[in-house]
């Protein structure tokens, strides 16, 4: 069941990344204005001086830490690396294929920004599996008298 659950998890990453990147510019625009409106309004008095190309990077990062953190719950501990590829493919992938689709520029710089996202979903979970990991091999060491 918890395979399932991760797998499911995954796969909603994986589509809600592909909606937002691969989608035509005229059925994700509205909803991406909408987003940045509500995203300017609400965080003005906190980021009011944070330029667009900035702004863009940090979407593009936080687009894929869920995707990340799905990637690193599908594999064991010692598998981080592999999910960070993984996020790196996903993101090229995207890149190459939005040069097909109208309205979608290639932007290669948003290779890094996408695969540092899915390496911060890939950290946050290694980080808390190995804590968990040591906790238990902690409880397990102590000696009881």
């Amino acid at each position: 069941m918890r395979v399932f659950v991760r797998s499911l998890f995954a796969a909603l990453a994986l589509a809600v990344v592909a909606g937002l990147t691969l989608a035509p510019r005229m059925i994700v625009g509205p909803a991406r204005r909408a987003f940045l409106d509500w995203a300017d309004a609400t965080t003005l008095p906190v980021f009011g001086g944070v330029a667009y190309a900035e702004a863009e990077r940090l979407l593009n990062t936080a687009m894929f830490v869920p995707l990340g953190v799905a990637l690193a719950l599908l594999l064991p501990l010692r598998g981080w690396p592999l999910a960070v590829a993984a996020g790196f493919v996903v993101s090229v992938a995207v890149e190459y294929l939005q040069a097909g689709i109208p309205g979608r520029v290639p932007d290669p710089p948003d290779v890094l920004w996408n695969t540092v996202g899915g390496a911060v979903g890939v950290g946050a979970v290694t980080l808390v599996r190995a804590l968990a990991v040591a906790a238990r091999a902690q409880r397990g060491s102590v000696t009881r008298t």
